[in-house]
């Protein structure tokens, strides 16, 4: 039997005889389909495919499962030595006052201006008709890679680089736009935030559906608990940008294992503004983009240090820095 067939009738069976993928099946399958399609051979449909992630999806995908995906991918993107991977796949909705700008953008700018090597990925889904980082790339002074080659040279030559998915990852585009063929989203948008193409060893995770950010964590873990750190929470419209106005429980990955913090609103009521702006200013939104900003590299900063109040001082001497 084939590895789709076998891996369809696994998790396709009738309610007590169904089961999740194992890491090794999912890997297996998924490499079978890219295999097929570098090939052309068509030994795996995109029907098949298709129908597998749809009943994977109804189940609800398993850390497992998703690990054993991203690790397909993975197989065939060459590592390009960064250090934050910073997946942007979500995009904001539409806002009149200016809330919708990629304000994690600059969070991720500021902090390659501060030493590390900072690789952006994402896809722009138009028929989202939300507003994503790459309206916004030239504003930010974030070169745009044409392949993982180029990625890895603007990161040792700008420390920031941006590399869309379909430069790196085409057949995880197009699985990404099965949404609006199927009307139903598929693990694939999990899968993509994982994929680490800079194999760094700081990862942010933004997610929205309530348990994602704790799966996220846990995909992370399996993949490597050893030396990649991921910090997982529940982003702005499900981008990986940090809403300093609400409270939540937060999942970071580390080599101590997946934990949970709990952190408070964290609103300031007075920070700089920078004197060169890098979005249209909004005054009654100006001080939430400050707080965006720096909650969002605290974050990040959070998986080296594991002391939160550590973190957000650190944060806000790089904020306070770039708007001198």
């Amino acid at each position: 039997m084939s590895i789709i067939l076998e891996c369809i009738r696994t998790v396709g069976r009738g309610e007590r005889g169904r089961k999740p993928l194992s890491e090794q099946q999912a890997f297996d399958v998924m490499d079978a389909y890219l295999t097929s399609k570098e090939s052309g051979d068509g030994s795996v449909g995109d029907d098949q495919m298709a129908m597998l992630l749809m009943l994977i999806r109804v189940q609800n995908e398993t850390n497992e499962e998703i690990a054993g995906f991203v690790k397909a991918f993975q197989s065939r993107v060459p590592s390009l030595g960064a250090d934050i991977d910073w997946p942007c796949y979500a995009g904001k909705r539409k806002a009149d006052n200016g809330t919708d700008q990629p304000w994690h953008g600059l969070a991720a700018k500021i902090l390659s201006l501060n030493g590390y090597k900072v690789l952006l990925h994402g896809y722009k889904d138009i028929a989202s008709g939300r507003t994503h980082i790459e309206d916004y790339l030239e504003q930010l002074e974030i070169p745009v890679a044409k392949n993982p080659q180029d990625a890895q040279q603007q990161l040792e030559s700008h420390g920031i680089s941006y590399l869309p998915l379909n430069h790196f990852a085409p057949i995880a585009q197009t699985m990404i736009g099965w949404k609006n063929r199927y009307g139903l989203r598929t693990p694939i948008n999990t899968v993509v935030r994982a994929l680490n193409p800079g194999a760094a060893k700081i990862g942010v995770r933004g997610s929205f559906h309530p348990g994602f950010q704790q799966l996220h964590a846990e995909v992370d873990q399996t993949i490597d608990s050893k030396s990649l750190s991921v910090i997982s929470y529940k982003g702005q419209n499900g981008e990986s940008e940090y809403n300093p106005k609400v409270s939540q429980t937060v999942w970071l990955s580390s080599q101590r294992g997946v934990e949970s913090f709990y952190w408070p609103e964290m609103m300031v009521s007075e920070l700089a503004m920078p004197t060169k702006a890098a979005f249209l200013q909004v005054e009654e939104a100006s001080n939430l983009m400050a707080n965006t900003v720096v909650a969002s590299m605290a974050a990040v900063l959070f998986t080296e240090t594991q002391q939160y109040e550590k973190a957000y001082k650190q944060a806000l001497n790089y904020w306070n820095k770039y708007c001198c």
